[in-house]
């Protein structure tokens, strides 16, 4: 985990950030980007450790948190936006992230010389396309006021969408999606941004924010002994599940009744170019990013190996 510093606090709400648009897309999980910019120990390993050290895993925490709120909160509009006019072109360029992360990833795996992380990356993989195939519950309506029954269920739906923070690969969205909450809760923050019916937005923000908080803190304990006592499988695992991820939101675009892969009012060679461009970004930001940060957490490691041994 990095030290605390102005520096790093800044890094990360902007790392915060990238991982709230994550959430906010179905098919894309802001666990993957906590892989692919080297930061998922820290946090797994900082939310489940947050009561023995409070003060130091909470400092740790908060600037993700800030980000991600202020991703949420500012940028909610202008991605639907973007999946709406741009759809192709906008998943290219999420998908380039999420590919320029892997080498890294790739690289604590290790080769798979045992069946055991082959059969890990396959099942990883396949339970992250089987969401695009799981049928969909009826969609809650935002006409109907919510009742106790509705809150509960709320807390149930947070705490299982949760996965979206904590399992890379696995779209909290995507299982709002499933679920039939998505545009509930998402009409639900928009309302509130629009401060249209505050006090009810609110409380169902909330509520759903208890179910997340808890599936967040129960999936971290499980994902941190997994990292400890099966290091290399589970690496393997989060590989299967950004493989499965890339498919699921490819499908998850095609298959979108109102928009599909293609702007219809755009010229379709000229958005497949502009796509191609944006995922070679995408891919290049992130690989550059990733190699920053492993050169940046090796001169530490030197630095604190030499402070050892002057003691």
């Amino acid at each position: 985990m990095e030290k605390n510093s102005v520096k790093n606090f800044f890094l990360n709400i902007l790392r915060g950030v990238l991982m709230g648009i994550a959430l906010i897309i179905p098919g894309f999980s802001g666990g993957t980007v906590a892989v692919v910019l080297g930061v998922y120990y820290g946090l797994v390993s900082a939310v489940s450790g947050l009561f023995r050290h409070f003060v130091k895993n909470f400092l740790y925490l908060l600037p993700f948190a800030i980000g991600m709120a202020a991703a949420v909160a500012s940028l909610i509009f202008p991605i639907q936006a973007a999946f709406e006019y741009l759809p192709l072109p906008t998943i290219c360029l999420f998908v380039g992230l999420m590919l320029g992360g892997v080498p890294p990833i790739a690289r604590e795996a290790g080769k798979p010389n045992k069946f055991a992380y082959i059969l890990s990356f396959a099942i990883a993989c396949a339970a992250a396309v089987a969401l695009c195939f799981v049928p969909r519950l009826e969609a809650v309506s935002s006409d109907v006021a919510p009742d106790v029954g509705t809150y509960f269920a709320l807390v149930g739906v947070g705490f299982v969408g949760a996965c979206g923070f904590v399992v890379p690969g696995i779209s909290g969205s995507m299982i709002l999606m499933v679920l039939g909450y998505y545009d509930y809760v998402l009409g639900a923050g928009a309302g509130l941004l629009s401060l249209n019916e505050v006090g009810d937005n609110l409380l169902i923000l909330l509520v759903f924010a208890v179910g997340v908080i808890a599936g967040f803190f129960a999936l971290s304990f499980l994902m941190k002994f997994l990292l400890t006592r099966f290091k290399r499988g589970t690496y393997y695992a989060i590989l299967g599940f950004i493989a499965g991820s890339v498919f699921t939101l490819f499908w998850n675009r095609a298959h979108d009744e109102d928009v599909g892969m293609f702007n219809p009012d755009m010229s379709v060679p000229l958005q497949i170019v502009f796509a191609a461009l944006l995922l070679a970004i995408g891919f290049t930001a992130a690989y550059m990013f990733c190699r920053y940060a492993e050169g940046k957490d090796r001169a530490v490691e030197v630095k604190e190996s030499a402070d050892g041994d002057k003691k």
